[in-house]
């Protein structure tokens, strides 16, 4: 069903002479060069990834081979950092033959909580991104856009979906691949799917596919800190390894039964750091 080979990405290269590569090197320094001077200044990333904000975010609107879809009210803004590693995934994607992607949930235009309505405790930071494993290819209309329906790839009890296909497997590889990624979150489901297709093939890869429940229908893609955001809390690493041993078969153990019906704790209100508070009440932010 499945051809690994398919995801190892290989890159052309072609014969220059030494003007060739000097006129080139020249051209990729200044290229560089404007984009940096092109960067906006005072872009951070501030707190926790569940608990801050962002200065400087970038709103990401459909491209040509992409469509973002509308969760909810301005959802669609991201560091910068991010911005580029979604763009860079959609020509990855398009020339790895993949069909268009969908894109979902980012942050807010200054980050922070989407609110107590929203089943999202992190995407405060403008470091998170939901990608769908639906595809907007055909091309989505507004009205679906702004009424989104998730393709699950597996059932309620974590078995493989008709969805869990090439082309999902492909974009859960090629979205790991940039060091930028911290993380991808999936349901427990996936990452085990994963772990029996590439058993006897490198899996190393997979330490950044993290199982946590209530993402059947998209992976949850993390950025690490960038380096122009001192503020930014960094989430511990991962642990070493691929994830396909004990790690992931204790997602699938049932809770012992209780004895006594327990009351669900009620979680302290989390407040925003200092720098979040301030940037929030000076641009009127709720």
């Amino acid at each position: 069903m499945f051809h690994l080979q398919r995801w190892a990405l290989s890159r052309d290269y072609f014969p220059l002479n030494s003007i060739r590569i000097f006129i080139a090197a020249f051209f990729a320094v200044l290229l560089s060069f404007c984009s940096y001077a092109k960067t906006p200044s005072g872009v951070e990333s501030i707190g926790e990834y569940s608990n801050g904000c962002i200065k400087g975010a970038v709103e990401l609107k459909d491209g040509e081979h992409f469509q973002v879809q509308h969760w909810g009210v301005y959802r669609n803004f991201g560091h910068p950092q991010l911005i580029d590693y979604i763009n860079k995934l959609v020509v990855k994607a398009k020339k790895a033959g993949l069909p268009d992607l969908l894109i979902g949930d980012l942050s807010r235009p200054l980050g922070g909580s989407f609110g107590a309505a929203s089943n999202h405790g992190s995407h405060q930071t403008g470091l998170d991104v939901d990608i769908s494993f639906d595809f907007s290819t055909p091309r989505k209309s507004e009205y679906e856009l702004n009424h989104p329906e998730d393709v699950y790839i597996v059932d309620t009890k974590n078995r493989p979906t008709k969805f869990f296909d090439n082309n999902r497997v492909a974009l859960l590889y090629m979205a790991a691949q940039d060091p930028r990624v911290e993380r991808i979150f999936v349901a427990p489901g996936i990452k085990k799917t994963l772990c029996q297709i590439y058993e006897g093939h490198d899996k190393s890869w997979l330490q950044k596919i993290r199982p946590w429940f209530g993402h059947r229908g998209h992976m949850h893609v993390r950025l690490g800190c960038p380096t122009d955001s001192p503020s930014c809390v960094k989430q511990a690493k991962a642990p070493n390894g691929d994830g396909c041993g004990a790690e992931l078969a204790s997602w699938f153990i049932p809770p012992p039964p209780s004895a006594k019906p327990t009351k669900p704790k009620v979680k302290p209100k989390k407040i925003p750091p200092a720098r979040c508070q301030a940037l929030f009440k000076d641009n009127n932010y709720n």
